[in-house]
């Protein structure tokens, strides 16, 4: 059965926003060897790890709805079984390209919360809550820009405490900026007064975000979130968009350009889908996947491949970038490695101390794999499968007709073990462009 969402903003969530106070323009990190991404994945590899108890369930699927890309809307795990997930949830009529592409259906689309309070079991309807109306706020942007106020006081350290970010590309001329909500309670609730990140080099370019974690930083003042970033680069190049980290030091209120961790300076294709993590050592790392200008171009290097760049400093200088995949693919029914077939790399520190990626595969065979590491992310294992049974996207659009549109995985591990995650996938279910999409979610153990 459809269920609607009311058109406008809940009741919760009056929004309007602040600018940031401007920094100076960013200086590039350090570059590389010109030859950087030639840079090998280090072998050999730690044997595949052995999943068990793995289970799918859907969280949200309707025939004339589009719900997408979770990681873009949220996800956060408040412990005793309660987490979120969020999605674009638009009406879709799945017939022609617009009513799918990605900057279309989410122009009309609202960002929607679910919420499970047993661990992923079950996620009530009376427990969905719509956080942001991107289609009132793209009619009537005056009502939520031009808002000004005094800020609330809250304490982002807390575990209640959630970050929510959105991008206002869709906007007539667009803003190319971005900007964050705060909640002290879980989601619940959400403040009036957002505040709008812009790139500190100006409006000439774009300053976007995902909903990856923000990193509260041990010195309990300084927080740490991820970007992408479109600017001039050390040589006088500009870039379409890369990682960046800034850092508040008010509870998110305000937000400072802190560092580049890396840019493609051979102009060959951008890193991006920035995602954080904390060591418990107090290293920080950002993952990232790198996409060549040439889709077609094999995963070779860096080329193409999920990497990972690592700093001891809270973000003000990165080392040199960490290969993560590429050469153990060989659980895929059809391993090859040509093109963009890695998307959304989503980092998890489980509780005995390995760390987990997630991260979708877009190349048939399609679906949701992973890969850990046991040393801190030196040196990693071969790929695993979650599930390989995306369906196919025959669109004319994009080369070569062998890929799906799905992905954008969230997740965390619970107090038993077990590992969540969600995304969203493609139901061959008579629509002609690739199928609905919806929210679906797989839990598993992975075996010491």
């Amino acid at each position: 059965m459809m269920r609607f969402v009311p058109t406008g903003v809940v009741a919760s969530v009056v929004l309007g926003l602040v600018s940031i106070t401007d920094s100076a323009p960013p200086a590039a990190q350090t570059s590389p060897a010109s030859d950087f991404l030639n840079v090998q994945q280090r072998t050999p590899l730690a044997h595949r790890p052995r999943i068990t108890e793995l289970e799918h369930s859907v969280l949200h699927y309707d025939k004339a709805t589009y719900c997408g890309h979770p990681r873009m809307v949220g996800f956060q795990d408040f412990g005793n079984g309660e987490f979120v997930v969020g999605h674009f949830h638009a009406p879709s009529k799945y017939q022609v390209y617009d009513d799918v592409r990605h900057v279309s259906y989410q122009s009309r689309a609202v960002c929607l919360f679910q919420r499970s309070m047993d661990g992923g079991k079950t996620w009530p309807e009376e427990n969905e809550q719509v956080v942001f109306d991107r289609v009132a706020f793209f009619k009537h942007p005056e009502t939520v820009m031009d808002r000004t106020g005094e800020r609330e006081q809250y304490d982002m350290f807390e575990p209640e405490s959630m970050f929510f970010s959105q991008n206002m590309w869709e906007l007539t001329p667009p803003p190319r900026r971005c900007f964050f909500l705060r909640s002290p309670d879980k989601g619940k609730t959400w403040e009036k007064i957002p505040s709008v990140i812009k790139n500190p080099q100006g409006d000439k370019y774009a300053i976007t975000r995902h909903n990856t974690p923000v990193i509260r930083m041990p010195d309990g003042k300084t927080l740490l979130a991820s970007f992408a970033m479109a600017g001039l680069t050390g040589d006088g190049k500009e870039t379409e968009g890369e990682p960046a980290v800034f850092s508040s030091t008010d509870q998110g209120i305000s937000w400072q350009f802190r560092s580049r961790p890396i840019v493609d300076l051979s102009r060959q294709g951008q890193f991006i889908y920035a995602t954080l993590l904390l060591l418990p050592s107090g290293e920080l790392q950002c993952y990232m996947v790198h996409l060549s200008a040439k889709g077609y171009y094999p995963v070779e290097g860096l080329r193409n491949a999920l990497a990972v760049v690592s700093s001891h400093d809270h973000g003000k200088t990165w080392s040199q970038p960490t290969v993560i995949s590429g050469k153990g693919a060989d659980a895929w029914k059809n391993p090859g490695q040509e093109g963009h077939m890695y998307r959304s790399p989503w980092p998890v520190l489980l509780k005995d101390g390995r760390i987990l990626v997630l991260f979708a595969r877009r190349r048939m065979p399609t679906g949701i794999g992973g890969i850990v590491s046991s040393d801190g992310g030196k040196t990693w294992s071969e790929e695993f499968i979650i599930r390989d049974d995306g369906k196919r996207w025959n669109e004319a659009k994009h080369e070569q007709g062998d890929w799906g549109d799905l992905g954008y995985p969230v997740g965390c591990q619970l107090s038993d073990g077990t590992i969540f995650t969600a995304y969203y996938f493609n139901k061959d279910d008579g629509h002609p462009q690739g199928g609905t999409r919806y929210i679906a979610a797989s839990t598993f153990r992975i075996e010491p």
